[in-house]
Order: C-alpha cells, then structure tokens, then sequence
C-alpha cells in the first residue's frame, strides 16, 4: 500500500474513494454550487458567462440534475442568438450558439445510465455547432478524414492561404471537437493549422465504432486526407492528444514515422497499478470511449500502456503533465518524459488539475511555440 501511495499520491487514491452517494448528498446539501474555482475554469474557458455558470451549478442538487441544468442554460443562449440573428448581428448570434452547442456537450457527459439521452444531447450539440461554425471568427471548416470505411468528422482552422504545418487534436474522453477546436487561437497565431478530429469512441463516431487496441493506423489516415487538403503541408504534421488520446497520440507517432511532433497531456503512462482505482465517473467515461463496461477495462489496460513503446519514440515529444491531477496520477506525465527516447521536453504545471484545464492558455501558448520551432 505504501507503494501504491508513493506511485499515485495519497490524495489521489482519497478523492478517487470517493463514492457517487456521497457526491449526491453534497449535492444535495450545497448543490454544484460547491465546485472549486479550478473545477469551474474548464466552462468558463468555454465561453460560459459566470453569471450563466453561477446559476446553472446552483440548479444541480443531485448527478441527475446535471443535463437537465446544462439544456436549460442552451436554451437561454439560444434565445440571446435568435434576438441577434433577428437583429442581423450573424456573427454574434454563431458565436451564442456555439456556446449552447457546449452547454449539450457538457450536460451530455454526466448522463451515467441512459446510453440514448447521452447521446441525443451530444448530437443536438454537434448539430449546433456544425451550422454555426462557417460564421465564426476564425472560420471552421468540417472535413472528414476517411479510415477503415468509415469518415471521422473533424474542424479545420487555417491561418493563411498557403500551405501550414498541421496540429491534429485528438479528444480526451469527455471532450470532443467541439470544445478542443476552439483552443486553437495560439496556434494559428504561430502559423498553425488545427484539425480537430473524432477519432474512434469518440464524439459523432463513439456509437459506430469504439475505441480499441490496433488502432494505430489512424495516423496513416490523417496523412493521406492532409494530402488533399491544399491550405496543409502533409509532410509537417503533429499531434496533440489529451488524456487518455494523449497515449494515443504517442502510439500513433510511434507507429507512423511521418509524423513530425507530438504532444502528449496529462496522459497515462502504465494506468495497469491504478484503473481499479479510479472513481466511478472516471471509468465510466473511459469505458464509454472504449465501448466496454467499466468491468472490462482491466483488461484493456495492458493496451493503454506506453512502457514498452515509448523508449522507443524518436518523434520530438512534449509532455504537458499537472501536479493537481485527480484523474491520471502527476507521476505519469515524469515517467513517459523521462522514458521518451528522442528529443523531449516537459512542461509539469504543479497546481494544474487534469488536462491542466486551469493553465490552458499557458501550456497551449507553449505548446504552440514548440510546435512552431519544430515544424517550421
């Protein structure tokens, strides 16, 4: 057990103790209210109003509540972008519907035991999104990127008419495109086109096709589409994955040599000591990605591992690892850094919680800085 503590840290293994009744009874005695401010940034860098956030947090007062307080906030963002549109102010009026298009995202992701609600959610998300991505400013543009006969939807932002490096994000589990592709600003600061893609068990393509061992040829596909893509230079592209696809993202750069850089945040190393440790909302996202019950990831752990691929990895890599990680041990992100066979650096945010949402502006400046000297 000491062991254990050392390797995930005693807060860790708390928190992760922590079952889903007791969550419901702090609910029900002080609501979502309760959220720390580090909880809360992840909305707010969204586009959430705090005001908005402020009351929609204060309506949950049991996990059931979550979904039905987060449609209640689309629907008030949906009235404020009809009056606009109304008004001819189009782009205000995307703008608002992008954030509604949230609001269904992040209320879709705490339905727990109703697989067709959760996903009716996400749909109405990614139907908003989609119709309002043409007017925003940046412009986003859906593309597909076809693998296996399938097509993963993604968002394409470009920075130029010439040909641009490309930095492909790959969701966590309870992210999607939608969210990640509006992190794309630094990026095209530096020059850099984003995609921004469902990859299997996530986003539009969970129900179709599930998250699984021998997925590596990804990569391939993502070359080839970036070949038909003329604003794209397919002979410089990255990766950058977050969480569980921040794994992902290493194993497809270790696969696919073409790959030019990867950047890898707050993912698992060797989750095999720990996934029975996770708290229940935890493994049942993963298990969602993974199209498995909760029961069954044990044995999908040992494809999740990357200590035996990443001494490996000769692509630059940057590892972006969080001190307040709740979700993947802080541990972690040292371990593949110091495992990692190439050209690396880390980047280890001591008081960033998971994804390091609460230091998102700087480790994606940084990473968009990296990726610059790297790919240019």
């Amino acid at each position: 057990m000491l062991a254990l503590i050392r390797a995930v840290g005693l807060r860790f293994l708390i928190v992760n103790r922590v079952p889903l009744p007791a969550i419901d009874f702090a609910l029900r005695l002080a609501s979502a209210a309760l959220l720390s401010p580090a909880g809360r940034y992840r909305f707010l860098l969204a586009g959430i109003h705090p005001r908005t956030l402020k009351a929609t947090l204060r309506r949950i007062r049991r996990l059931q509540d979550w979904p039905h307080a987060w449609v209640r906030a689309a629907h008030s963002y949906l009235l404020a972008a009809h009056e606009r549109a109304a008004a001819g102010e189009l782009r205000a009026a995307a703008e608002l519907q992008r954030v509604a298009a949230l609001c269904y995202h992040f209320g879709h992701v705490m339905v727990l035991d109703d697989l067709a609600r959760r996903r009716a959610l996400y749909t109405a998300a990614a139907r908003l999104f989609r119709t309002a991505a043409p007017h925003l400013d940046p412009a986003i543009r859906p593309i597909e990127v076809p693998w296996r006969g399938f097509a993963l939807p993604g968002y394409l932002c470009v920075p130029s008419d010439r040909p641009s490096p490309l930095v492909v994000f790959l969701n966590g589990a309870s992210t999607a495109k939608e969210e990640m592709v509006t992190w794309a600003a630094p990026f095209l600061r530096r020059g850099l086109a984003v995609l921004a893609l469902d990859t299997p068990g996530s986003g539009e393509v969970a129900d179709l096709v599930p998250a699984a061992p021998g997925q590596e040829d990804v990569g391939w596909a993502i070359i080839e589409a970036a070949r038909h893509l003329p604003e794209v230079d397919p002979k410089r592209i990255a990766l950058l994955g977050i969480s569980l696809r921040g794994a992902y993202a290493v194993q497809l750069a270790h696969t696919v040599p073409e790959i030019a850089a990867v950047v890898s945040v707050t993912a698992p190393y060797d989750p095999r000591p720990y996934l029975d440790l996770l708290g229940e909302l935890v493994r049942r996202d993963v298990a969602f990605a993974a199209g498995v019950t909760p029961g069954d990831l044990a044995r999908l752990a040992p494809a999740l591992a990357l200590d035996t691929i990443a001494p490996h990895l000769q692509t630059p890599l940057l590892v972006v690892g969080a001190g307040n990680d709740l979700v993947v041990p802080p541990q972690e992100s040292i371990r593949l850094y110091r495992a990692a066979g190439g050209p690396k650096h880390l980047a280890f945010y001591e008081r960033a919680n998971h994804v390091a949402f609460t230091h998102l502006e700087q480790w994606t400046a940084l990473a968009a800085t990296w990726l610059a000297a790297t790919l240019m």
